[in-house]
């Protein structure tokens, strides 16, 4: 039996963590020995974790303090497959080809890493740079989850050979679940107005003002309600908030918190709006065609506009341009795409497809 590590910071809940579960549980459904393995402890989805996945945390808080650990760790144990997650763990995980020459290393890479890090110093991004040009060249594949994200390592010196394009998958359920909505979302249940709904970390790069700026602007240029429903936790909350209460749109913009599945969500909303700066692919986006819900999203990088076909299965606008979103938002309303076609464009994600993807890299490298 193979042995596979799958390693990231922590399992805490976020569109990252997600794949690698979705992918554990398909490799460990595959008679592959499966272990887990993170920097940090926390986790936030042993819920959705397979029984006969191996949980093992290097217990510590920084990246760089988990080198000597992880180096440890795998002299000690053997990894047929070693498949680590998003720079700069991609980083650390290359190192292991100087100690384990039989492991098989397999580097993902979730965001385009000159947009991440594009406020960082020249320094920085000189010595990023560097690494990735090194190491990234020493495992034996990459795979990124868009094009875009392809093109960005191109430019950084990794070897266009050495990356393969395989996008994130997202997992379907066919079990019937008995839903419990929290108490302060009601208004958005039982309202007779369109409902739009966004999911993911209140942080930077989502962009919620450029939603809420947007949502402000339809009403004024449309004249007709919409509600509005944020899920999700992060440090911008107070932000939004603020620009949610000078925009007088307490009533319609609801910010509940974090809850641990958002599909039962999107299944009764109108409309799915993505206002990010950029985005390595969306995966909430490929989880909202699966319940046949329309999309609008800002045309950041390529991610979206993969997912979507240029626009085929959903609606892109500009970014961080409120009146064109909110223009994007009364198209989408008055012409939504027909939903079958869109739940048969999300099985392109599905995680039977995507599996088989990774199978076939790792069985080859």
């Amino acid at each position: 039996m193979k042995s596979i590590f799958f390693f990231t910071y922590d399992l805490n809940t976020g569109g990252t963590e997600k794949v690698v579960v979705y992918l554990a549980n398909y490799f460990s459904e595959r008679n592959y020995r499966v272990t887990l393995l993170t920097v940090s402890s926390g986790n936030d989805l042993k819920k959705i974790i397979g029984s006969n996945i191996n949980l093992v945390s290097l217990g510590e808080r920084k990246v760089m303090k988990s080198i000597i650990p992880l180096i440890k760790f795998i002299k000690k144990t053997e990894v047929d497959y070693f498949v680590s997650n998003i720079w700069p763990l991609t980083l650390v995980a290359s190192c292991i080809r100087l100690f384990s020459r039989k492991t098989k290393i397999l580097l993902i890479e979730h965001s385009v890493l000159s947009e991440e890090y594009k406020n960082r110093n020249f320094l920085f991004k000189y010595l990023q740079n560097i690494s990735l040009r090194i190491f990234h060249n020493l495992a034996h594949q990459v795979v990124v989850v868009s094009s875009g994200i392809k093109e960005d390592l191109i430019k950084k010196g990794v070897r266009s050979k050495k990356i393969s394009v395989i996008h994130n998958p997202i997992y379907q359920s066919n079990g019937q679940k008995i839903i419990k909505y929290p108490p302060n979302i009601e208004s958005w249940l039982d309202t007779k107005s369109k409902k739009i709904i966004n999911v993911g970390k209140l942080k930077e790069v989502k962009n919620l003002p450029n939603l809420v700026k947007a949502i402000s602007c339809f009403q004024k240029k449309f004249n007709y309600q919409l509600k509005v429903l944020i899920l999700g936790e992060g440090e911008e909350r107070r932000l939004i908030e603020d620009i949610i209460s000078q925009e007088g749109l307490e009533e319609n913009i609801l910010l509940p918190g974090q809850v641990d599945d958002p599909m039962p969500f999107l299944e009764k909303a109108d409309l799915f709006v993505l206002s990010s700066d950029y985005e390595g692919f969306g995966l909430v986006i490929a989880e909202a065609l699966s319940v046949g819900l329309n999309v609008v999203s800002t045309d950041c990088l390529s991610g979206p506009r993969e997912i979507l076909n240029d626009g085929e299965y959903g609606f892109l606008c500009k970014v961080n341009d409120p009146v064109d979103l909110a223009s994007t938002i009364k198209e989408a309303l008055d012409n939504p795409k027909d939903m079958e076609k869109l739940v048969n464009r999300s099985k392109d994600f599905s995680i039977d497809v995507i599996g088989r993807q990774y199978k076939r890299i790792l069985e080859e490298i």
